[in-house]
């Protein structure tokens, strides 16, 4: 019969080498985690600085899509893409980035799973054209106007010779105006308009184009992903 103590060693041996085995899996394991953790680490602050050079970038006052500081061009938003954003902030050649306003995608340069993403509150500033064919002499636009298409046709038997723009003589011909005239105006006021004319305005004499911003308020979103 063997002694006590040897079977006991004997018992213990294979414990033993299944903690050894157990440690030995979880060193590798918290090993693999922390090179993940680190690596990580490493990759944020350049992500955090892409994203955030990116985004102040898009709603500087001067930026590609901007129509003044951090009111954006629905225009040029419209036409931005992933090569126009290489060409605005260089730094993201190197990166996957995506660009949205609110819901909506404006940019991609590659597949973003995760990464970092940089907020901004923005106005998405559009223009819309507005027309009127004046039954009278007298004529207000809207204030914020900021142009004025106007069309004479005096085959239908109208001759204005003269349109004021808030008193001031901006259109003039004795023999009756006619075609199209491109006009600037002063978004910060109302705008009247006179016309002077012999006889009575008939309808179609006249028709005034005239172009009015909105602006609406959204979230641009630069997310980056090494």
């Amino acid at each position: 019969m063997r002694p006590p103590t040897s079977v006991r060693a004997q018992t213990t041996l294979p414990a033993v080498a299944v903690a050894l085995v157990l440690l030995t899996l979880v060193t590798a394991l918290g090993l693999g985690l922390a090179d993940s953790a680190i690596a990580g680490a490493e990759r944020t602050p350049d992500e955090r600085r892409v994203a955030t050079a990116t985004a102040e970038r898009l709603v500087a006052a001067d930026g590609p899509v901007a129509q003044r500081a951090n009111v954006l061009n629905g225009s040029r938003v419209d036409a931005f893409d992933g090569a126009a954003l290489h060409e605005a902030a260089p730094a993201t050649e190197s990166y996957a980035v995506a660009v949205r306003l609110g819901g909506d995608s404006v940019a991609t340069t590659g597949e973003v799973a995760g990464g970092t993403t940089i907020r901004r509150l923005v106005l998405v500033e559009r223009t819309e054209t507005r027309t009127v064919e004046p039954e009278s002499r007298r004529v207000t636009l809207p204030r914020r106007a900021t142009g004025a298409t106007i069309t004479f046709s005096p085959s239908n038997g109208t001759a204005v010779r003269t349109m004021r723009v808030n008193g001031q003589v901006r259109l003039h011909n004795d023999s009756g105006l006619r075609g199209t005239f491109e006009i600037e105006l002063t978004p910060y006021r109302t705008t009247r308009i006179a016309l002077q004319t012999p006889g009575r305005l008939r309808p179609g004499a006249v028709e005034i184009a005239y172009e009015t911003p909105r602006t609406t308020k959204t979230t641009l979103s630069v997310a980056v992903d090494a």
